[in-house]
């Protein structure tokens, strides 16, 4: 076994072991796919993680030896975490299923995760991202093979990479039918998004169903209202023009088909007023349904990491109430984006869900402990 040379001065060996899951024999025990060697800096490695510098400086058996073996690790990404410890330019060609791996190894080591920010970044760029997005757009399908916008959200969240985020959460805000999950495409299910963050992405999609059906239902309500005698003929020709477009009833129509969708509905939608309509019935309601349309189609940017992280500051009433209480630029303050609008900024503030959570499941537990007196 030729050693990978990290570090030409190093005084280290390290071995790692990586298994192939997809076969297990025998008795469900991985088969060995392959083993690397690494020669590392002893003093790199301990300076980096208090667990390699317990395990290699400290009253660990491999402290006195020149050779570690780690098993059970991906061994391209277990050279990315050297290369970057080590100062050097890392490897770019992973497959997607790698960020798991790598994070795993962060999780593990007690490594800072936003070490691997830039290259992160970087490997972002040398994706077919846009493909991903396409190939979704076209086959509405999820596998463990093909990567979609779902997979994308945990390692963008990870790694602090704010525009992905941004696109993934929107996309899927917007072209996802039913509840909005991540996917994680490794066997670490132990990696995964805050709850509160799938909580709020699903609750902004929902927005924007209750936002469509407000501008959309404008000339019902009108209309009920109205006395003239084509009042009946020119509902009901605007709720028939609707349903021939395939977005009425809205409730229903939400239930199987994906917001994106049904906007793009919305540009077949064609309207002719009934004969002698009066004044108050002749409203231009392909301006209305083009306007319910345009409105609908921007009021979610995705959620916004910098508005997530302000949001969990140590003053948790004072997030609360600059929550409850904007003014005119909070929403924009301080993010990486030039804009965003309003929403954005307000499903993205996770900070007062869990303590709320902890005064309820506390509240529980006392009046439990009351009962059993």
């Amino acid at each position: 076994m030729s050693a990978i040379i990290i570090d030409p001065d190093g005084d280290l060996m390290i071995e790692v072991t990586e298994y192939d899951y997809k076969i297990l024999w025998p008795r469900h025990q991985p088969v060995t796919l392959a083993t690397q060697g690494f020669w590392v800096s002893r003093k790199t490695l301990t300076d980096s993680s208090d667990i390699f510098k317990s395990m290699l400086g400290g009253e660990w058996k491999e402290a006195n030896q020149s050779t570690v073996k780690l098993l059970d690790w991906t061994i391209s990404c277990v050279k990315i975490w050297f290369q970057v410890l080590h100062g050097l330019s890392p490897d770019y060609n992973v497959p997607i299923q790698a960020i798991w791996h790598l994070v795993r190894f962060a999780d593990v080591y007690r490594l800072d995760i936003l070490k691997l920010k830039d290259w992160f970044a970087t490997w972002y760029e040398r994706q077919p991202i846009d493909a991903w997005y396409r190939q979704y757009r076209q086959y509405r399908s999820e596998s463990d093979k093909q990567p979609t916008p779902k997979w994308l959200l945990y390692p963008c969240f990870t790694f602090d990479h704010y525009n992905g985020f941004m696109r993934a959460t929107k996309f899927c805000a917007y072209h996802y039918t039913h509840h909005i999950g991540e996917h994680n495409p490794t066997r670490f299910k132990n990696l995964y998004l805050p709850p509160r963050v799938i909580q709020q992405l699903n609750a902004a999609k929902g927005r924007l169903r209750t936002v469509l059906h407000r501008e959309l239902y404008e000339p019902n309500d009108t209309l009920l209202k109205a006395t003239c005698p084509c009042k009946e003929k020119t509902l009901w020709g605007y709720e028939k023009a609707l349903t021939i477009c395939g977005a009425w009833p809205l409730e229903r129509v939400a239930q199987y088909t994906a917001m994106h969708d049904i906007l793009g509905s919305l540009s077949r939608f064609t309207y002719k007023l009934p004969l002698r309509a009066c004044f108050r019935c002749r409203a231009d309601y392909d301006k209305t349904v083009e306007a319910a349309k345009e409105k609908t189609q921007n009021y979610f940017d995705g959620l916004c990491l910098d508005c997530m992280d302000r949001s969990k500051s140590d003053d948790e009433d004072a997030d609360y109430w600059e929550h409850a209480n904007p003014d005119e630029d909070s929403f924009v303050y301080g993010c990486r984006a030039d804009k965003h609008i309003q929403s954005s900024w307000y499903f993205s503030y996770m900070g007062r869900k869990q303590r709320k959570d902890t005064l309820r499941r506390s509240q529980k537990m006392r009046r439990y402990d009351g009962d059993s007196e």
